[in-house]
């Protein structure tokens, strides 16, 4: 039966980071490419402290036209998440449209029902308080690109920032009832000038010169658009005359910083081996990356500890097999999968 997929981003237009812009490129890849059925795209509320930030709907809808695909979003709560019953059941309807886009998209589900986390996990928190037994019925599992995976929490070293969004909804989605496929951003926090892959991180960058001149002329386009922040509303043309709208040369050039493409293969049981081939996932030992089975604990500060458990656990911690070839080999398996992308 066809994998469905619900994307959770912080995808914003002018960016936080760009980082998103390339995940939803990728997922939108799969999608044209027939591997998966794209059940919705759910954008976060833009935070407080980047002011000027909005649901980056063109960049959706730019995606949405060059796959021919028909566009499902919305856009989350402006509330945080608390286990607090009174504050969720005082939600106002716009600030519930979130989480009850997620149940709807899991009602509508059958087989394989996927959601992905790369942003935070507040309206994610709050469909999981409201009907979890729609989860332990409906959803395969949830892949949250979130957090640091260090198995001593004193060398953890700090907050990723998708944790501190909204920590309390963080420690919420350990505890919902289907599997969990746990993708720490770093298994250290550190300066971000350090670019060094690590086991439990998914962490990875390339230059987007590696990149970019292999995509199709309007796909190219897309991320011209999207990683030189334009506003213009008329984002159709660009994609219309590619030819005229070249990439400057800084968007050429500059270092991409990455942490989610693992999740969108191992979803379709496909891996990437140490050149960049998609593999089967049932090729264990060429593979880069895995998964392990591990319990966790959350507190509701969104410090995480983590063991190693038997083959029956339904929680997963990310790893990678071979930091030598990760991020080269990451990188490659992107560029493949984007070809997709006409």
């Amino acid at each position: 039966m066809t994998v469905r997929l619900l994307h959770q981003t912080d995808l914003f237009r002018p960016y936080i980071d760009p980082d998103d812009h390339w995940d939803l490129a990728c997922v939108y890849a799969l999608a044209a490419s027939g591997q998966l059925e794209l059940g919705g795209v759910l954008v976060d509320f833009p935070p407080d402290h980047y002011p000027g930030r909005s649901p980056d709907v063109t960049g959706v809808a730019q995606l949405s036209y060059l796959t021919g695909l028909p566009t499902h979003m919305a856009v989350g709560s402006s509330m945080p998440y608390t286990h607090d019953r009174a504050s969720l059941n005082a939600l106002s309807r716009r600030d519930r449209a979130g989480a009850e886009f997620i149940l709807k998209y899991l009602r509508d589900s059958y087989g394989p029902a996927y959601i992905s986390i790369v942003g935070s996990c507040r309206d994610l928190a709050v469909a999981a308080k409201l009907d979890p037994d729609l989860f332990h019925d409906k959803c395969t599992g949830i892949y949250l690109n979130a957090g640091t995976g260090h198995p001593d929490v004193a060398k953890q070293r700090g907050t990723e920032y998708n944790v501190e969004l909204n920590a309390a909804a963080y420690a919420a989605t350990f505890d919902i009832p289907c599997p969990i496929y746990w993708m720490p951003c770093f298994e250290t926090m550190r300066d971000s000038t350090d670019r060094k892959v690590e086991r439990f991180g998914t962490f990875y960058h390339f230059k987007q010169s590696d990149v970019l001149p292999k995509l199709s002329p309007a796909l190219q386009s897309y991320f011209t658009y999207s990683l030189e922040a334009r506003t213009d509303a008329r984002y159709l043309q660009p994609l219309l005359a590619p030819q005229s709208d070249a990439s400057s040369w800084f968007t050429i050039h500059a270092d991409r910083l990455m942490w989610s493409t693992a999740g969108f293969f191992h979803m379709l049981s496909q891996s990437v081996d140490k050149v960049g081939k998609i593999i089967a996932g049932s090729n264990e030992d060429d593979a880069i990356f895995g998964f392990l089975p591990v319990d966790i604990k959350c507190d509701p500060n969104g410090v995480t500890t983590w063991t190693n458990a038997g083959a029956d656990s339904n929680r997963f911690l990310f790893e990678v097999k071979n930091p030598d070839s990760y991020a080269s080999a990451m990188t490659a398996a992107m560029a493949t999968l984007l070809g997709n992308i006409q």
